[in-house]
């Protein structure tokens, strides 16, 4: 591993260490926001594409891999979709190191390291591959950043 780079992905790996899969989407952290509940960042970000009964299908789904099997097989507006994802997706990840304190700390002692999104699939959220954006990266080194500014 890089030591100056953090990987995380949602199993470990030869990069990804198990301490480091916290970061992960899929990973099961439990958060409300406007009075609901979702297991995973996951499955806020892929119900946020909807509403109604497809968003609550999406929201109770058992698993993230299902909340996100469920969405896509609802398909989406691609283009009203790409203006809003970020802040759909901060605004989970914020809930979720808000409300389960253990991970904000986590995410605090990462330090100042890159952190990254070990994705072998994603050009925008991860950022393993040639040209990749890691977005999702760069959202929670921005808000580890904030966290530090309010302490």
């Amino acid at each position: 591993m890089d030591r100056e780079t953090i990987y995380f992905y949602d199993k470990p790996s030869d990069r990804v260490k198990e301490e480091h899969i916290f970061l992960n989407n899929f990973a099961f952290s439990p958060f409300v926001i406007d009075n609901l509940e979702y297991k995973t960042v996951e499955h806020f970000y892929q119900a946020n594409k909807f509403k109604d009964s497809q968003f609550e299908d999406v929201r109770i789904a058992e698993t993230p891999d299902e909340a996100k099997r469920l969405a896509h097989s609802f398909g989406v507006n691609e283009e009203e979709w790409d203006k809003r994802k970020d802040e759909v997706m901060m605004r989970a990840l914020k809930a979720k190191f808000d409300q389960h304190l253990e991970l904000k700390e986590q995410l605090l002692n990462t330090g100042n390291l890159k952190l990254v999104e070990d994705s072998q699939r994603d050009l925008y959220w991860g950022g393993a591959m040639e040209g990749s954006k890691n977005r999702l990266g760069e959202m929670l080194e921005e808000l580890r950043s904030n966290y530090r500014k309010s302490n």
